[in-house]
């Protein structure tokens, strides 16, 4: 699997086996490679998902290869609007990616403040996935699939 990350003004590749990312702790949508089994929080390194993995937008990583708190482990959040809070909420507020138009959010200090300022919530469903970041030229390698760019417009709640 190749996921996309947005980061910041940065976009990234990250690499990792095909697995599918739980949005709930019960979730069966499990595949043996990349989610760590009995593991439920490794270090400070969290993989936001907008509303389900790459549903709606490429997910948002917390820390990139070079910065301190990276490694390949990604315990996984996810996000979704608050209750009483809707997609036009999102959008009115200063949280919005600025960087791009087809994303909500792009920065994980824009999702902790529209969490703070109640316009989401974000759920800990107690997975951590090995997937590590990777330049763009290893993720177009053979044996590589590549996963669209095109996203499901975003519904008024999610």
């Amino acid at each position: 699997m190749r996921w996309t990350v947005l980061f910041g003004a940065a976009l990234l590749v990250v690499g990792c086996a095909d697995t599918e990312v739980p949005t709930a702790p019960d979730s069966e949508a499990l595949a043996p490679q990349g989610v760590e089994e009995g593991v439920t929080q490794r270090g400070q390194n969290e993989l936001y998902l907008i509303g389900g993995d790459r549903v709606f937008q490429a997910n948002v990583a917390e820390f990139i290869p070079g910065e301190a708190g990276y490694t390949p482990h990604w315990n996984v959040r996810v996000v979704h609007t608050a209750a009483g809070k809707t997609l036009a909420d999102i959008l009115a507020s200063p949280y919005v990616s600025a960087h791009y138009p087809e994303a909500l959010f792009d920065d994980v200090e824009d999702i902790l403040d529209a969490q703070a300022a109640g316009l989401v919530t974000i759920a800990t469903p107690g997975v951590v996935v090995l997937c590590p970041i990777i330049p763009e030229e290893g993720a177009e390698a053979p044996g590589n699939t590549e996963l669209p760019e095109d996203f499901l417009p975003f519904p008024d709640t999610f």
